[in-house]
């Protein structure tokens, strides 16, 4: 395994070369959204993904020999539907004991299955399951694995304010191997924008086995971070992580942690873009051409003005969805059918889709929510009701930035979740 210097220069390089031509997206070190180790509750949404790239360096500085050891994890993330999330983490480590040989190669990954089970839109929490597996990459005979695949299970709970969020986790692993009992797992943080690209993080996180035995007591860290996101592709986070209870061999005094991701879904939108209207080019009347010499000539009549350009009005209605969802109600349904009639009678006119959202969530996620919702709406006029062309059609989402009424009050944010239609031009 690579260390140090070696190894930050070699995850940066690769992430930078290949992170390019992506949006941004945020995971936890052990996949899956989420702080440094605290699980979220919230989901990547569909089709998003994420890869990214962890490098630890810890000390077990309270065990009776002192020792070392350096990690890299490389957790990748899923979207599937609005719900529900895969993720996997492959981990690379290296272990160095004070007065004894070091050891390194793969350790046991970590795969989840989360399920957003529960959106509150009244109280602004989210709560989630989530499946756990362990991946036995590790080998048994290096101490870096246990050759069994272990099964757990943990729940998410989210708490959202304007610009902080809340997140609490609790679940439990059951190990099949005999000389280890299940364990009971824990974890608290948050996560606060102190601007639109840095975000500060805090969090408390822990184990507690269902067996105490000697020289492996329980284990809790608390520590904090930052995550600043570069340009609309990439983010980088930093954190330190000290031991805050317990006194077996597996705690860890010390740990510091640096990483980086690439992907699509969370993080800052990329700007809307602002469509201008198409304006047609009117052509002034001809000149009229000189009469030819004549003694007292009649004047030449006045030329006859060409005819004003067709007015159209077409007013078209907008829909509205339900919290954190893009697909279309029975009553949005019926108002795409009445839109539908008017782009038929008219079918040159071009039609934006704007995508709206209420101010809860990030903005990157409600700026990919009105993508979606605009496309659901889109889709139902050209697919369900035939609007033909459907190059009639631009798609583009405002996310929470246009709000139509206060988000302040419930039922404001319910009219801010919203697909409004603007006519450009014949």
């Amino acid at each position: 395994m690579l260390q140090g210097k070696h190894l930050l220069t070699a995850l940066f390089a690769a992430t930078f070369i290949f992170a390019a031509p992506f949006a941004h997206a945020q995971t936890g070190v052990d996949g899956g959204t989420g702080l440094f180790f605290v699980d979220k509750a919230k989901t990547l949404g569909h089709k998003n993904y994420s890869i990214g790239g962890f490098y630890s360096d810890l000390n077990y500085e309270t065990a009776k020999v002192n020792t070392g050891q350096t990690t890299l994890a490389i957790p990748f993330t899923l979207g599937i539907g609005d719900n529900f999330e895969v993720s996997a983490v492959y981990r690379s480590v290296n272990i160095d004991p004070e007065g004894f040989q070091s050891v390194d190669g793969a350790a046991d990954g970590l795969g989840k299955l989360k399920w957003n089970f529960l959106n509150s839109e009244k109280y602004r929490v989210r709560l989630a399951a989530i499946g756990l597996v362990t991946l036995p990459f590790g080998s048994e005979s290096k101490g870096l694995g246990t050759g069994d695949t272990d099964l757990g299970v943990k729940l998410a709970l989210d708490k959202e304010y304007d610009n902080i969020t809340w997140h609490f986790n609790a679940g439990f692993l059951d190990h099949k191997a005999e000389n280890l009992d299940s364990v009971f797992l824990y974890g608290a943080g948050f996560e606060w924008f102190a601007t639109s690209n840095l975000s500060l993080i805090g969090e408390v996180r822990g184990r507690s086995w269902s067996d105490q035995v000697p020289l492996r007591d329980d284990n809790t860290t608390s520590g904090g971070g930052v995550r600043y996101y570069v340009g609309d592709w990439a983010s980088v986070s930093a954190g330190y992580n000290s031991w805050g209870g317990g006194t077996g061999e597996r705690s860890p005094n010390a740990m510091w942690t640096i990483g980086v991701t690439f992907g699509r879904g969370l993080g800052q939108p990329r700007p809307a873009s602002r469509i201008e209207p198409i304006a047609e080019e009117v052509k002034p009347p001809p000149e009229p051409e000189a009469p030819a010499a004549a003694p007292e000539p009649a004047p030449a009549p006045e030329p006859a003005p060409e005819p004003a350009p067709e007015v159209i009005t077409i007013v078209l209605e907008g829909v509205h969805f339900k919290f954190d969802k893009s697909d279309l109600t029975d009553e949005a349904k019926e108002i795409l059918q009445r839109n539908a009639e008017k782009l038929k009678a008219n079918p040159g006119v071009k039609v934006v889709v704007e995508g709206h959202t209420c101010s809860i969530g990030s903005k990157g996620y409600n700026y990919k929510l009105g993508i979606r919702r605009a496309k659901s709406a889109k889709l139902y006029l050209v697919k369900q009701m035939g609007v033909h062309p459907d190059s009639m059609f631009v798609i583009t989402s405002f996310g929470e930035e246009r709000p139509a009424h206060t988000n302040k009050t419930r039922a404001g944010r319910a009219l801010n979740r919203r697909v409004d239609f603007v006519i450009q031009s014949r």
